[in-house]
């Protein structure tokens, strides 16, 4: 679900690590590196301290209803 060079730089870090990859920082070379454009990933590093085991399974939960109603929404689900 994340950009490539994203996924790569915060995947072996803790929720609280992970932050600042989402919502972008300055190193210490000084060099810009931009965060996701994802925004309900803004919104988590944004809005949540911790990202707990009972956060992750509503929403994976949640994505999977999404994508369900997407499905629907544009008739790519075959009805039996």
């Amino acid at each position: 679900m994340l950009e490539d060079k994203i996924n790569i730089r915060a995947s072996d870090y803790r929720f609280h690590d992970k932050v600042k990859y989402y919502k972008g920082f300055t190193n210490d070379k000084g060099q810009h590196k931009a965060g996701t454009i994802i925004s309900e990933l803004v919104n988590l590093a944004t809005n949540k301290n911790d990202f707990t085991e009972q956060d992750i399974i509503k929403r994976t939960e949640d994505i999977t209803n999404e994508f369900i109603i997407f499905l629907n929404q544009n008739n790519l689900i075959k009805q039996n």
